[in-house]
């Protein structure tokens, strides 16, 4: 067998991306060097990966086999650039972080005047999104780190590292009829909408409840909608708790849902090398979230 790497990325990247040249953007190479790579490694391997008959390549029965393994030995491999980068001991000399707009930022922003501090010579750059922008940041290499809610479903490149919980709760307007109807129960709920977390591709939603329920991408516009008396929702409870919905919100007790957590994480690629600064922000940051029981 004489495959390669490039190989088995562009297998594995146009498999994921459903086409040649979506793969080709990806990668930044000319379709003709993705199609190239994939006919050769099929070449190699004595058997089709893909179906080219119709307009979009459709992966083989065998391809189907075959990728799960391609993607262990690319996965394989960024660990191993990580294991090196880390034990030559190389510090970034710059540094970039995503966070989940979901995340009290007030708290977590405290710990980047102390960044300064003790990492003067490391530019730093800090930008905040959505979770969906947050994983694909990383993903694309346009972040080192991220932090992030729990995303189940991350690309294959991306780790998830939890660094404690965030306490959900349900929440109505002030003036909703089930604002003082007591315990509630499922049925009471379901005779209303609920809003629902998903991605900006309307993908990915939270588990719904009721059958009538709207899903949108931030919780902040959850939580709009709920003060309007137009729903319920269960969202983190440091964003009902945030100074412009406090006051519209009220929390409601169900008789059959416990304490909802939801995980926070840092989030970063394989083949991200560890640092004294990542290192050290990471701990931060665990310490932050769990002394102030986010």
């Amino acid at each position: 067998m004489n495959w390669t790497l490039d190989q088995l990325l562009a297998f594995v990247t146009a498999a994921e991306l459903g086409s040649f040249s979506a793969a080709a953007r990806q990668l930044h190479k000319a379709q003709s060097r993705i199609s190239s790579a994939i006919a050769n490694l099929e070449l190699d391997l004595g058997f089709e990966l893909f179906d080219r008959s119709s307009k979009f390549p459709a992966l083989t029965a065998l391809g189907k086999e075959i990728l799960p393994e391609a993607r262990a030995v690319l996965n394989q491999c960024l660990r191993l650039d990580a294991r090196a980068l880390a034990a030559a001991n190389k510090e970034p000399i710059s540094l970039r972080i995503a966070i989940d707009e979901a995340l009290p930022l007030e708290t977590i922003h405290s710990i980047f005047s102390q960044v300064g501090d003790l990492f003067p010579n490391t530019h730093m750059v800090i930008t905040n999104g959505s979770q969906d922008d947050i994983a694909t940041a990383i993903a694309r290499q346009k972040a080192d780190l991220g932090f992030m809610l729990s995303n189940n479903v991350l690309p294959a490149e991306l780790t998830l590292q939890s660094l404690g919980y965030s306490k959900k709760i349900l929440i109505v307007g002030n003036k909703h009829p089930l604002a003082n109807a007591g315990v509630l129960s499922l049925s009471q709920l379901q005779q209303y909408r609920q809003f629902v977390l998903c991605n900006r591709s309307g993908e990915n939603r939270e588990h719904a409840l009721s059958p009538n329920h709207w899903d949108l991408d931030s919780y902040y516009l959850i939580c709009e909608l709920v003060t309007q008396n137009q729903g319920w929702a269960i969202v983190p409870e440091h964003i009902a708790r945030a100074q412009w919905f406090v006051d519209q919100i009220t929390a409601v007790k169900t008789d059959f849902l416990s304490d909802i957590l939801i995980e926070i994480g840092i989030v970063k690629r394989l083949d991200s090398p560890s640092s004294e600064i990542t290192e050290w922000i990471t701990e931060k940051m665990r310490h932050l979230i769990n002394s102030h029981a986010v």
